[in-house]
C-alpha cells in the first residue's frame, strides 16, 4: 500500500498488530486486501443545515441527506447535529430522524440567520422566513466552513454541510 495509490487514501495511523485506522469525515477505500484490518473512525465533526417544507417525513429526510453524503463521499458517522430555522423546531420528521439517529437539533432564529454570508442566497426564502438562507447560514452556524453548499433534494428537502473545527461532544 502506497500513499500515491488512488485506490485508497494513507491511513491516519497505523496501529501494530492491527493495520489502519482510518480518521476524518469522508468515506475512505481501503485496500483490496482481505487479509489487512479495516478500522474506521469518524469524529463528529459535520454539521447539517436543513430547510424543508412543512410536513416532511422522516424518510424523505433521510434519504435526502444521503443522496448528498453518497454525492460528496462523507460518512454519515461524522454527523454531529442537525441545524435549521427556529420554525422547524416542531417538524416532526426533523425531530423523528434526530431521536433515531441520536443527533441534537439545534435552532436559529431568523434574525440569527439573516447576517450569515452565504454563496447562494434566496429572495424567496428571504420573503418568506426573513433570512435569504436557512440551510447554508444554519450549518454555518455550528461549523467554520462550508464543505457542500445548498442541495435541494426530492423538491421538500435542502441540505447544506459545514465542518466544524471541533468534535462535538453534545
Amino acid at each position: 500500500m502506497t500513499s500515491a495509490s488512488p485506490a485508497f487514501h494513507s491511513p491516519a495511523i497505523d496501529l501494530i498488530g492491527i493495520g489502519p485506522l482510518w480518521t476524518g469525515f469522508s468515506q475512505p477505500r481501503f485496500s483490496p486486501d482481505p487479509s489487512l484490518a479495516k478500522v474506521q473512525c469518524h469524529g463528529r465533526l459535520l454539521w447539517l443545515g436543513i430547510g424543508c417544507i412543512r410536513g416532511t417525513e422522516k424518510a424523505v429526510i433521510d434519504r435526502a441527506i444521503r443522496a448528498v453524503f453518497k454525492r460528496y463521499h462523507l460518512s454519515l458517522a461524522a454527523i454531529a447535529g442537525i441545524a435549521t430555522l427556529d420554525i422547524k423546531a416542531d417538524e416532526q420528521g426533523l425531530i423523528a430522524y434526530c431521536q433515531e439517529k441520536g443527533l441534537p437539533l439545534k435552532t436559529f432564529t431568523a434574525e440569527e440567520l439573516r447576517d450569515i454570508n452565504v454563496p447562494n442566497p434566496s429572495a424567496i426564502v428571504n420573503k418568506k422566513e426573513g433570512t435569504p438562507s436557512v440551510a447554508e447560514a444554519a450549518a454555518l452556524k455550528m461549523g467554520d466552513t462550508l464543505l457542500v453548499s445548498k442541495q435541494i433534494e426530492a423538491k421538500s428537502v435542502t441540505v447544506a454541510v459545514s465542518l466544524a473545527a471541533r468534535e462535538y461532544r453534545g
